[in-house]
């Protein structure tokens, strides 16, 4: 017979808590995604805590530890309706012992997160560095589902719904699934047929197939404000239509650079490699750069290899790094004859 107290490590008094409380670090110790983790182990935790958690089976046990009772502990005996093989609604029953952030992390591998449908339109729009900093506008076409007029969105010429004879109504249909290999248990699963409705068109309206929507075209004109401080625009009500609900069109902002001088990083800090004459840096105290609608001022001489950081103008927030790449120009014999003279008086003084 299996020691189910030993498998959790606690007396053979402890209390329901302090066996919930073993389970928990051992489920995420033992687990087989986790750094150590073991697949039998791991199915033995299972098992001794779904019999000591709940007081008919544990004392059953605890009955047949005292008799040393030989054939060990049966878990299809007369009485049980219980049979570990067949876990009903497993992750439902492991969802109790766990907060949603670690049950996610635990057993996010084995059970999808049931999501709502998301009526948003998503679309990517590309822009210039002028477009960026000086606003612009944009016309974008997508297609949206939206509620047909005709059946008023039932999908029924009638505008009435029967119950699904797939699911009967319930919306979902029950499936089987191994668990690690060995644990069978049975879920519940969208039905394909409602879509997770429950019900079914009297009579499909012809316009939209049944399906309750039509597409419609849309063009509409994106108005892109200047310097914009989020790279994902949203507009309100222009998205797919359902039920009393109306998405929204969500536009992700993309900047290209067209200029061989400015490099774009991490999507938002900008580099400027800024080319000046040697000479230009000797003979002025700063150098100023006009930055698209910026002026940009930085005291000479300048460390070449060391960008200069201006918080703020770079893309949605991020920064602007200057960088100076110093160059000679081309000189005639009296020109250099001419800085010989004044390096030749430097010298001296």
């Amino acid at each position: 017979m299996k020691d189910y107290y030993g498998i959790l490590g606690v007396p053979e008094n402890a209390s329901p808590e302090e066996i919930k409380k073993a389970f928990r670090e051992l489920a995420k110790k033992y687990h087989p995604d986790a750094p150590g983790g073991d697949q039998e182990k791991f199915k033995e935790i299972l098992e001794a805590y779904r019999v000591l958690s709940d007081p008919k089976l544990r004392k059953e046990y605890d009955a047949q530890r005292k008799w040393q009772t030989k054939t060990g502990f049966d878990f299809t005996a007369p009485g049980f309706d219980f049979t570990f093989d067949f876990f009903t609604n497993l992750e439902d029953y492991l969802k109790k012992f766990f907060f949603e952030d670690e049950f996610s992390e635990i057993f996010g591998k084995f059970f999808e997160e049931k999501k709502k449908r998301d009526y948003n339109v998503y679309l990517d729009l590309e822009l210039t560095l002028e477009e960026y900093f000086h606003g612009t506008q944009k016309r974008v076409f997508y297609k949206r589902e939206k509620i047909c007029n005709q059946c008023e969105g039932t999908g029924s010429e009638t505008k009435r719904k029967v119950i699904c004879n797939n699911c009967q109504g319930r919306g979902k249909i029950k499936h089987t699934s191994s668990f690690l290999g060995s644990f069978l248990f049975e879920e519940f699963k969208t039905c394909p047929i409602c879509r997770g409705e429950g019900y079914l068109p009297e009579k499909p309206c012809k316009l939209c197939q049944g399906k309750g929507f039509v597409y419609e075209e849309v063009d509409y004109n994106v108005k892109i404000p200047p310097k914009a401080n989020s790279s994902k625009l949203v507009f309100k009500n222009l998205g797919h239509e359902g039920k009393g609900i109306k998405g929204d069109l969500v536009i992700k902002l993309k900047v290209k650079s067209n200029s061989p001088q400015i490099e774009i990083i991490n999507d938002r800090d900008l580099l400027l490699n800024y080319r000046l004459n040697i000479l230009d840096a000797l003979l002025n105290n700063y150098l100023e750069i006009n930055f698209f609608d910026a002026k940009i001022k930085v005291s000479l001489p300048f460390e070449e290899n060391e960008p200069i950081k201006i918080k703020g103008l770079g893309l949605f927030g991020g920064d602007l790094y200057l960088k100076i790449n110093y160059y000679f120009p081309k000189l005639r014999k009296e020109h250099k004859d001419l800085i010989k003279k004044i390096r030749d008086e430097i010298k001296g003084n």
